[in-house]
């Protein structure tokens, strides 16, 4: 890209080699990833994101100023941690709660064009309207159309497949359902089909994920598209959610 910023990587003998990237993963250790994305334009916000190797364990950032123009980020990864059982609130007066997995089955340029864990995390969060616990899985073509063939009987791979637990919909192979959860369910995303569409649709590839994401998080409470009265509301509901994100109108 042209706009990617120039990066000075300097090694313990203070030699100095440029690289250019718009984003910058840093193992650790011990299971532990730091990730650095770069603003695409001369504008915008340096995102840091911890990750671990574990789905099991939990990464956390923490910040410590040093001076003022010194910032020293920790990162930490908290195995087998107890939650303290949630406050008995009164209904409305808190926001749902999102138990978010993300499983990216992709290589190469795709596993590239896949969209980060914070802003899948962001847009699902938005068409939340319960509490959920939901499972992501960026896929290929291969796997994009073999489960489309399997489950929905049509042989090609299509953008985005809904897979409610409370319908017997659930995937072989990720989390079962859990009881105490009153929606549970699966998004697979064919990211070759999402930029192939974004690019024919003359979208960003980031707002036509963000569609997809808040598309198939309604899918998955319910909502659907089958009559045309349905269609209006659910199409309304969308553009309604993606306003407040930042982005235009899809269907425009």
């Amino acid at each position: 890209m042209a706009n990617n910023p120039k990066i000075i990587a300097v090694d313990v003998d203070g030699k100095a080699s440029r690289i250019k990237a718009e984003r910058l993963e840093i193992e650790l250790g011990n299971g532990r990833r730091l990730l650095l994305a770069f603003p695409e334009k001369a504008w915008g916000d340096l995102e840091i994101e911890a990750d671990a190797d574990d789905d099991n364990a939990v990464p956390m950032l923490s910040l410590q100023p040093g001076a003022c123009n010194l910032l020293t980020v920790r990162v930490d990864v908290h195995h087998d941690m107890s939650f303290v059982e949630p406050i008995d609130l009164p209904a409305g007066e808190h926001p749902p709660v999102l138990g978010l997995k993300v499983q990216k089955a992709l290589d190469g340029e795709d596993r590239a064009n896949a969209p980060k864990k914070n802003h899948i995390r962001r847009w699902a969060q938005a068409a939340l309207r319960a509490d959920a616990e939901v499972t992501v899985r960026l896929v290929g073509e291969a796997e994009g159309r073999a489960l489309n063939r399997d489950y929905r009987g049509k042989d090609y791979a299509t953008n985005v497949l809904t897979f409610a637990y409370a319908e017997g919909e659930d995937l072989p192979g990720l989390p079962e359902q859990v009881d105490d959860t009153p929606l549970a369910g699966d998004l697979v995303l064919c990211v070759p089909v999402v930029v192939r569409e974004a690019a024919a649709q003359g979208k960003t590839l980031e707002a036509h994920f963000a569609h997809l994401v808040v598309h198939g998080m309604l899918h998955l409470q319910g909502y659907d598209h089958e009559q045309e009265g349905e269609a209006s509301e659910m199409e309304a509901l969308e553009t309604a959610i993606l306003r407040g994100l930042g982005y235009a109108d899809p269907y425009a």
